[in-house]
């Protein structure tokens, strides 16, 4: 290339170098165009993510070379541009890199949308390490290039690390703590979670804090590192509702407590609604104040609340019409008072 430009004057080698770039440009957009076509008829998505990724870069790339080719036309006229050619050499590299890096974030997003299992925050955050690991990778080599000692830049680094821990302890703890979310996942991002502390639906698992939106929708900000000396319930995680109630009948239907008790039971025992294979308790407990008490325990199937509460209010329903049958009532407080009749008290 170098020795076909020698033969012409710099403007002509420029003018004719920008109608090649051109023409590269528009093949390579007409070929991308009929590859995205093509592979718009496949079932996987991950091509087009890979198709749409590559394609900047790849521009670049050409106007680049338009720009190198050009330059080095020149440097011969101007001689400051020779040192600029030298130090432009590596810019294909940052070109690919920036390429590389598109890739990994097409990868993370096809990742994320096929919803196939895989847990987003951790390909988010596995996608964000590979992507600090390259540009690192690249900027020691970038700096080895151009003369730096790279050993030097380590031991600097290092040195300036623990000083950075110290100062950054609680931000470091963060990360870290950040990082074991996503290797133990004990909840993930729309889970409802709650401790003594908080409780909400999980929005984001961050860097450094995870936002917690509320059931007032209240955003909450929470330190990563809390998760590691708190513990946490995920009841978005739950198998089964529980039903946990507690009936009372006047004390002047105790003799229909053995029937009531039996009568319930077996209409949880028919109910669809409730999980047999957990526990199913119904029993006599308490000699209540102003009441006997039974209790009531039991696992529905679903765990949607508002199906609970319908299941719940159904159940509940049943269970007072058992005890009408029973030609019982369900027991409310109330008082007996006794009152002396001083007119035949003696005197």
């Amino acid at each position: 290339m170098n020795e076909f430009l020698q033969n012409m004057t710099p403007y002509q080698a420029t003018g004719i170098l920008f109608i090649v770039a051109l023409i590269a440009h528009v093949a390579l957009g007409f070929i991308l165009k009929q590859i995205i076509k093509h592979t718009g008829k496949t079932k996987t998505q991950l091509d087009d993510h890979l198709i749409k990724a590559i394609s900047a870069p790849l521009k670049v790339l050409i106007w680049f070379g338009w720009l190198y080719f050009s330059i080095s036309a020149f440097k011969e006229q101007i001689s400051a541009l020779a040192a600029v050619v030298e130090y432009i050499d590596i810019t294909p590299i940052f070109i690919i890199t920036w390429g590389v890096v598109r890739v990994i974030s097409g990868i993370e997003h096809y990742l994320v949308e096929k919803n196939n299992g895989v847990n987003g925050d951790s390909v988010r955050l596995s996608a964000r390490l590979i992507k600090i690991l390259i540009v690192i990778a690249i900027l020691l080599g970038v700096a080895q290039f151009l003369g730096f000692s790279v050993s030097s830049l380590l031991t600097f680094g290092g040195v300036g690390g623990i000083v950075i821990g110290f100062a950054a302890k609680d931000m470091l703890s963060n990360i870290f703590g950040g990082l074991m979310l996503q290797m133990d996942r004990p909840f993930s991002t729309g889970d409802w979670i709650r401790s003594t502390q908080f409780e909400g639906t999980v929005e984001k698992i961050g860097w450094r804090m995870t936002r917690i939106r509320t059931f007032s929708k209240n955003p909450v900000y929470i330190p990563n590192s809390i998760f590691a000396s708190i513990p946490i319930e995920t009841p978005s995680r739950m198998t089964n509702r529980r039903i946990k109630e507690v009936i009372g009948i006047r004390y002047d239907d105790i003799k229909q407590m053995p029937n009531i008790v039996n009568d319930v039971e077996t209409m949880l025992e028919a109910h669809k609604a409730i999980d047999k294979t957990q526990a199913l308790r119904v029993y006599f407990n308490y000699f209540n104040a102003s009441s006997v008490d039974f209790n009531i325990y039991a696992f529905t199937n679903t765990t949607s609340k508002g199906e609970y509460q319908r299941i719940k209010q159904e159940i509940l329903l049943d269970i007072a019409h058992i005890v009408e049958l029973n030609n019982a009532q369900i027991a409310y407080p109330t008082q007996t008072l006794y009152v002396q009749n001083t007119a035949d008290s003696p005197k």
